[in-house]
């Protein structure tokens, strides 16, 4: 089914910025990343690696992805649109100061705080190159430190969140909702038929209702219920590219005897304002009962009136809402541990991304870039994450929607932006499959008569070096199968699938390991190493003098987990370096086949 691309889509060759080797240009693009503090390089613990932002975003060879609109990212670059730019970081204080005249009630405290700000909000927008939303960031970190208010506008949220649920939970709101003229109950021949197209109508309806901004920007609970016209918000037209392919992702699966129904989907839903939430919450109950999955993504703490997840754990309406969720804390969970929650009878699941600030992908956690990259579909909503979506030239690893209320406040705009067409995905079906295959030889070498052995070599830990190190794995390999006679020997760089990360390779590969079949589990060696380039004709290159798998982060994981295989079956033999030097590399940066840290490992 041919879908036309999404409003605002725009050219990448034109607007994605590359490195291309101009020393000028290069430096302008670093310096724009550093004084924004989105390097990784200087800020590897707080910025993801690119590894990491290639799971969300597709990105061309030597691209970069910035996390702002076109337009802007033009206005610092290129010092264009100035007056563009200094419009933004007005609005930003315009924020600010509402922020400290609604919250500090003392005139001296808030005279103090107001002129920090301004002092503040002066240095860091004289050069003109800090993003709007990085400028936001910092001057609400000041005033959370001074002022000693962790939670703003809690309370307030706290009343929308209660004035929403008043208004939808009346009987005026559900008898709009419910409403369905004669005629058209008459129009269908079969229950089958009425039923799907009610749950289309109920899905139309529902989503008229999320983006309805009237019913949270109309008062406080204890108020007096608002009048508002549901007739109207219910009946508003869905225009846009996405109506169509959205209510194909999330049709109800059908019931009749004899049909087939699209396996239910795994829903990234990126959360927005507080009274919003509440609607949306609706919505996901009704997708819940169609047998979707869904992960709410909420920020990580306070910004303005957007969710967070101190809201879903300290509102009592939102609290319960979310009873039966799994809220998942960890920030970098692993993929074997996700897979392994997501497989679970559980159909919500609650996770932050890891910012406070606007949907920035160079600062989403590990375990957000790990769930857009197992969901099915992302939904949005709002403009404001329409315009970090869908107006930017990139394209992602996931089916994009964007719900939104039109600019007249007379139609619902659904936008849709397709995944890249090149972005791969390995579901854990596939992993396993190919996990299998590779059992399935080593059982069959055993019924041989051969010995299996499993070879664990560096093969990304020396940045730069991948293409050396699957010649060095190969030709070692080749020569232990003609000195080794009986043996079936695995060389891992030969089961690689273009595609694939550390993530990937290393769930396989446990699976694989775990099977028992393996006799002898060998870890390359400083000696090893040497052999390969006198096979290779070569002298030892600089950048591996010295190295063994203790210096690999995958291989000292495999050694942990060889400990572990060897304790279930104790014949397997473990042959390398010593256990007790595997203690420098401890985690893979997300996605990436080269060590991110040095840190100590317990092995026992």
């Amino acid at each position: 089914m041919l879908y036309k691309p999404a409003e605002g889509l725009q050219s990448e060759a034109a607007s994605i910025p590359k490195s291309e080797g101009d020393p000028s240009a290069d430096a302008w693009l670093t310096n724009f990343f550093t004084e924004n503090h989105l390097d990784f390089e200087t800020q590897p613990d707080e910025v993801a690696s690119p590894e990491q932002v290639r799971f969300v975003v597709h990105l061309p060879e030597n691209a970069v992805y910035y996390p702002c609109s076109t337009e802007l990212f033009e206005a610092i670059l290129k010092r264009q649109s100035r007056t563009y730019l200094h419009e933004r970081y007005q609005e930003v204080w315009r924020v600010v100061e509402r922020l400290v005249q609604d919250l500090i009630a003392d005139e001296s405290r808030r005279t103090f705080l107001t002129e920090l700000l301004r002092i503040k909000f002066e240095h860091d927008t004289h050069d003109d190159i800090l993003l709007p939303s990085r400028l936001e960031k910092r001057l609400f970190k000041i005033f959370i430190d001074k002022s000693k208010i962790d939670t703003p506008y809690f309370p307030a949220k706290v009343q929308q969140n209660k004035m929403v649920n008043e208004l939808v939970a009346g009987p005026t709101f559900w008898n709009s909702f419910n409403w369905i003229d004669q005629q058209t109950i008459l129009s269908f021949e079969s229950l089958e038929e009425l039923k799907s197209e009610a749950a289309k109508l109920q899905l139309r309806r529902l989503l008229n209702l999320c983006v309805a901004s009237e019913l949270w920007e109309t008062g406080e609970a204890g108020a007096g219920r608002p009048k508002v016209d549901f007739n109207k918000i219910l009946h508003r037209p869905l225009s846009g590219n996405g109506v169509r392919p959205l209510q194909d992702y999330l049709q109800r699966p059908q019931e009749a005897p004899g049909t087939c129904s699209e396996p239910p989907k795994k829903i990234l839903w990126l959360c927005n304002d507080a009274g919003e939430i509440v609607v949306d919450l609706k919505i996901m109950r009704f997708l819940l009962g169609w047998g979707h999955k869904v992960i709410l993504v909420v920020k990580d703490g306070f910004y303005l009136h957007k969710v967070t997840r101190y809201d879903v754990e300290h509102d009592p309406l939102l609290m319960e809402e979310v009873h039966d969720a799994d809220h998942i804390k960890d920030p970098s969970i692993s993929k074997k541990e996700l897979l392994e929650r997501l497989k679970t009878d559980t159909q919500l699941f609650i996770i932050s991304d890891g910012t406070q600030e606007r949907l920035n992908f160079l600062l989403t956690s590990t375990t957000f870039a790990r769930m857009f990259k197992e969901a099915d579909v992302v939904i949005s909503k709002g403009e404001e994450q329409w315009r970090r979506l869908f107006g930017i030239p990139f394209q992602f690893t996931r089916d994009i929607f964007n719900v939104r209320l039109g600019p007249d406040g007379q139609e619902v705009i659904v936008s849709y932006k397709p995944k890249h067409a090149e972005a791969v995905k390995f579901s854990e079906q596939d992993l396993k499959e190919k996990a299998n295959g590779i059992i399935r030889e080593m059982a069959a070498a055993k019924d041989r008569g051969d010995k299996v052995i499993f070879y664990s070599a560096i093969i990304g830990s020396i940045p730069g070096q991948m293409d050396i190190a699957f010649q060095l794995l190969k030709v070692y390999v080749d020569d232990l199968r003609k000195s080794y006679k009986k043996s079936f020997i695995i060389n891992p760089a030969e089961h690689f699938v273009p595609g694939m990360d550390a993530d990937d390779l290393m769930y396989m590969w446990e699976v694989v390991q775990r099977s028992g079949l393996i006799d002898i589990w060998r870890f390359q060696t400083v000696e090893d190493i040497e052999t390969s380039f006198r096979l290779l004709n070569r002298e030892v290159a600089p950048e591996w003098l010295g190295k063994d798998a203790t210096y690999s982060t995958g291989c000292t994981k495999e050694m942990k987990l060889a400990i572990e295989v060897q304790g279930e079956h104790p014949e397997m033999q473990i042959i390398g370096p010593a256990t007790e030097r595997f203690l420098r590399r401890s985690e893979y940066g997300i996605g990436k086949l080269y060590d991110r840290q040095l840190s100590d490992i317990s092995l026992p």
